[in-house]
């Protein structure tokens, strides 16, 4: 995600998770996050909420890669083809 879209996942979570509004608050900085080991393989699990034709879900998904990249690139291609869930309905919680 670029620097932007990043900024606004933010304070959407935010003003859901507590009552902080984006006046009230600052974002010092915002940076990739980088494996240090790339060469051993790690599980990732990560909770999704997503948007489907029919409401709204909650899920888990456990992915078994290099980096935590390649498993958030994993889960976009995943809810792509089997949920037909474009990117824009998924947020990583």
């Amino acid at each position: 995600l670029d620097d932007v879209k990043s900024r606004s996942k933010f304070w959407y979570f935010m003003s859901r998770l507590k009552k902080v509004k984006k006046a009230n608050g600052q974002i010092i900085a915002c940076n990739e996050i980088f494996e240090a080991d790339t060469a051993t393989v790690k599980n990732f699990g990560i909770w999704i909420r997503y948007q489907s034709r029919t409401g709204f879900h909650n899920s888990y998904k456990e992915y078994r890669e290099t980096t935590m990249n390649a498993a958030v690139d994993a889960l976009y291609e995943e809810m792509a083809f089997r949920h037909r869930v474009r990117s824009a309905c998924l947020q990583i919680i």
